[in-house]
């Protein structure tokens, strides 16, 4: 793999940290050379475009932007843009896979594992999947729709809804992006056939994660969709706000387990899916719903699952890699910064 790199830190002499990654590149049997280096001094969007133009003549496979600490994901107005969406932008427009270190991140070794496995996930590589395949499905997908509350009015303003598509050993398969406006909370059946196209879907068993609840008829949608593709969907609501805590006791009050779950019925239930990085801190748990005649149970597994394939990510992630990042390509869709083919294979959003 060849490596474009786009210093935006003049002061700083990347070498050392360079020849870390490519060691790192290496023991996961990856050869790698660097390009070329493009040094800027400044963020200006004319300058990176003029460096990232550059480094693309050099038919990097990606390139690799360190960035100072304050100007990594500022997402603090989301009408207004820093240096990190306009790389985005430019990286993301151009079909060229990107990876953003922070100046504090490359003197970070524990962190350079997880930097080189999101750098190849995004060239379309599959670092690991599932030891054992999910045996009540066969392609999982997360569907959620991009949002932002409106300035000066009630409600909130829905851009682009998204598939993100797995198969049942984990590895990922496509994403599918409806690229045009949408009004309310629901996605309309005629955007949801375009979320699952029948080459993929048809006489399949599939999973799907809903981020948040299933709004307005799309539950019937999905079952009419299912029909007529001769397939069988079965929804799960994945709620993250709202979940009572849970707690462990031994003589004391504890962290629960990882995995740990407290079934209200056959179709709900409160899961803990993964644990805060400090010891006296209680998790916040997921609450999850399934629609018959798929059991809680199965729900429970198909989340959890999915929350060990998050690739580059420093800790186990809460949400499963279904609809995990939705914030990310949420805030990136509302700023038109997306892919332009509608449908792919590379997963540009980390």
């Amino acid at each position: 793999m060849s490596i474009g790199v786009l210093n935006a830190l003049p002061e700083t002499a990347p070498d050392q940290f360079l020849q870390r990654l490519q060691k790192e590149l290496q023991a996961l049997t990856f050869a790698s050379q660097i390009t070329h280096i493009e040094t800027i001094e400044g963020t200006s969007r004319n300058l990176l475009e003029q460096a990232i133009s550059r480094l693309s003549s050099k038919a990097p496979s990606i390139i690799l932007a360190l960035l100072a600490d304050d100007v990594d994901k500022a997402r603090a107005n989301e009408t207004q843009w820093g240096v990190y969406d306009h790389l985005k932008s430019l990286t993301i427009g151009m079909g060229i896979p990107s990876q953003v270190v922070t100046k504090s991140t490359m003197s970070n070794t524990f962190a350079l594992g997880n930097i080189v496995l999101g750098m190849l996930s995004k060239m379309g590589n599959i670092p690991y999947v599932l030891a054992e395949p999910l045996s009540y499905a066969d392609i999982i997908v997360g569907i959620d729709i991009a949002r932002r509350k409106k300035e000066r009015l009630a409600g909130s303003m829905n851009t682009t809804a998204i598939a993100r598509i797995y198969q049942r050993h984990g590895e990922f398969l496509q994403y599918v992006i409806h690229d045009a406006p949408l009004e309310g909370e629901t996605i309309p059946p005629d955007v949801l056939q375009t979320l699952f196209p029948s080459s993929i879907f048809t006489g399949k068993r599939v999973v799907i994660h809903r981020d948040g609840l299933f709004r307005g008829d799309e539950k019937q949608a999905l079952r009419q969709l299912a029909q007529r593709l001769w397939a069988v969907f079965y929804c799960v609501e994945v709620l993250k706000t709202g979940t009572p805590r849970i707690y462990g006791f031994q003589g004391r009050v504890l962290q629960p387990p990882k995995g740990s779950a407290f079934k209200l019925n056959e179709h709900e239930a409160f899961l803990i899916s993964s644990l805060p990085p400090f010891p006296g801190v209680t998790p916040y748990p997921l609450r999850l719903r399934s629609q018959a005649p798929f059991p809680i149970e199965q729900a429970i597994h198909s989340v959890l699952a999915l929350t060990l394939l998050h690739y580059g990510s420093l800790r186990t992630p809460r949400l499963p890699v279904t609809i995990h990042y939705s914030d990310e390509i949420a805030y990136l869709a509302l700023k038109g910064i997306k892919p332009k083919a509608l449908e792919g294979t590379l997963p540009f959003w980390l």
